[in-house]
């Protein structure tokens, strides 16, 4: 049974939603929270649109609420005005917090495939302890690749995009997140979806890691030789 909390009814407390009901009768109810990260540059907010309605559809499933982003460009911090800005868009039932900071990407140049059956990731929750865990059996490599029931899905913090020998360029179609920059490339015919196994990797000669913070520009990717198979 999933737990519903009405918005205009609450305030939150470290994780915990409270209920106002009369001053004789509060009482506390764990609730899950969600997500947004968004790209701000050189004043730009990026991909609004596609972050919208994923906060609608996920907030509406877990709480039958359409929260709407607002961001204020006046509100960031002045020594980030000339930056790439990481805004975080916490929310449950609605917007609990929206935060700005400097973004400063990760360096990977290589990757470990690590296996979970069972992991799911449908919505961003901030809850990634299972994420944590394949996270930390990465051994030497600076990052993983996440391969359920024999597909390649996703990194530990990003969608994944192949670039074949031809060029053309494929991301799984089983991610365990769809990303929000992964479906603005989708629709804009940039990138295609392709069921990648681990014996396809011999197809493709790089994979970039693309999300809401890093374009195919940016350049963060590995060469298909950096991904260390599994033991």
């Amino acid at each position: 049974m999933r737990l519903r909390v009405k918005p205009a009814m609450t305030r939150t407390i470290v994780g915990f939603s409270v209920i106002a009901g009369s001053t004789r009768n509060l009482f506390f109810v764990a609730f899950m929270t969600f997500v947004e990260t968004i790209k701000i540059e050189n004043g730009t907010i990026h991909n609004l649109d596609f972050h919208q309605e994923r906060m609608c559809r996920t907030a509406f499933l877990h709480y039958e609420t359409k929260p709407e982003i607002r961001i204020d460009i006046a509100t960031i911090p002045p020594h980030l005005q000339n930056d790439r800005v990481k805004c975080r868009v916490l929310y449950a039932s609605n917007i609990l917090s929206v935060e700005f900071h400097a973004y400063q990407p990760k360096k990977i140049q290589s990757l470990q495939l690590v296996t979970d059956n069972e992991i799911e990731y449908t919505h961003k929750s901030t809850d990634r302890n299972a994420l944590n865990r394949l996270f930390d059996q990465r051994k030497e490599a600076d990052d993983i690749i996440i391969v359920k029931n024999g597909q390649l899905t996703d990194s530990s913090f990003a969608n994944l995009v192949f670039e074949a020998h031809t060029g053309e360029l494929f991301t799984p179609n089983s991610p365990l997140l769809a990303g929000t920059k992964r479906s603005f490339l989708l629709k804009n015919g940039i990138i295609k979806e392709q069921k990648i196994r681990i014996e396809d990797l011999s197809a493709y000669k790089k994979v970039y890691l693309i999300n809401a913070m890093i374009d195919l520009e940016d350049e963060i990717s590995v060469l298909v030789d950096g991904i260390k198979n599994m033991d």
